[in-house]
């Protein structure tokens, strides 16, 4: 059995982007007998048993955002409970089992192997108030298919900001070092059994100067003005930054989100009162009045 949960303090930046343009019609891709749209924000609306919020999905995330489409055309929220409650956190949902959980029974414990290639872009997308995500218990790499968060947050200080950005930039050398490693697993291994550590060692520096050579040409991560006056004024998670897909935000009802993480929770972040979606729908689904 698997949890999927938000708050592990490990970072690391992996860039993803889409460059579609949108020539008057939307473009569209099949997938799983299903219509992708690739170059185009969809919304969609969560009623619950405490109020109505919808949810922008970015264009530029299309696996994290077709696959919320695609739940909720099939009616998978639908009777789901909110887990995971956090005041000045955020609010999870996404367990199918929490359709027929009992009073007190744990939420958030999933079996099914489901997941979504990650579409991590700090730079862009980041864990603003409102900010929605999708859980993971493989970070950088990929999502679950059914368990998403959405950011309450508290207000930041700017020394937090400052030590996230070290961290981000500390992850992301490393995965550029590790992926340069990797080819070398086998002799570093047969090095090891016959210790021959000098070999070892004038690798990883060979490995140091290319990993700094690669770093050089590349971005070093920094919150833009628009980001750092958004966590230091209005509140958010950074320490999430880098390590899950941030996939859409709240465009109406954020009041309805705070609302829920408010509500009295026991020792599990489970509230004490169930408060349960009543429906998911893609606003596009639905014929205007």
């Amino acid at each position: 059995m698997k949890r999927y949960l938000i708050g592990i303090p490990l970072v690391m930046a992996l860039l993803f982007a889409t460059n579609c343009k949108n020539n008057g019609s939307a473009q569209v891709e099949e997938i799983d007998t299903d219509t992708i749209i690739v170059d185009a924000d969809q919304y969609v609306r969560f009623e619950t048993t405490q109020g109505n919020f919808t949810i922008k999905l970015y264009r530029e995330t299309p696996l994290h955002r077709h696959n919320m489409v695609r739940m909720a055309r099939k009616g998978f929220y639908d009777g789901q409970l909110f887990f995971g409650v956090q005041k000045g956190f955020k609010i999870q949902c996404g367990d199918i089992k929490s359709k027929t959980a009992k009073p007190g029974q744990e939420i958030g414990i999933d079996e099914k192997d489901d997941t979504i290639a990650s579409e991590i872009n700090p730079w862009k997308f980041y864990h603003k108030r409102g900010a929605v995500g999708q859980a993971s218990t493989s970070q950088f790499t990929c999502s679950t298919s059914q368990q998403f968060y959405i950011i309450t947050g508290k207000k930041s200080k700017p020394t937090t900001l400052e030590t996230q950005e070290k961290t981000i930039n500390k992850r992301y050398r490393k995965a550029v070092k590790d992926s340069l490693t990797r080819p070398h697993s086998d002799e570093v291994r047969a090095w090891q059994k016959k210790k021959e550590n000098k070999k070892i060692n004038n690798l990883n520096d060979q490995l140091n100067k290319e990993t700094d050579a690669i770093m050089q040409k590349r971005p070093t991560f920094s919150y833009s003005k628009k980001q750092t006056d958004q966590y230091l004024n209005d509140g958010g998670a950074p320490t999430l930054d880098g390590l899950y897909t941030v996939f859409g935000e709240i465009s109406e009802g954020l009041d309805i989100v705070e609302k829920i993480s408010n509500v009295p929770i026991d020792g599990r972040y489970r509230p004490t009162t169930d408060v349960r979606i009543i429906k998911a729908y893609v606003l596009e689904d639905t014929p205007a009045n």
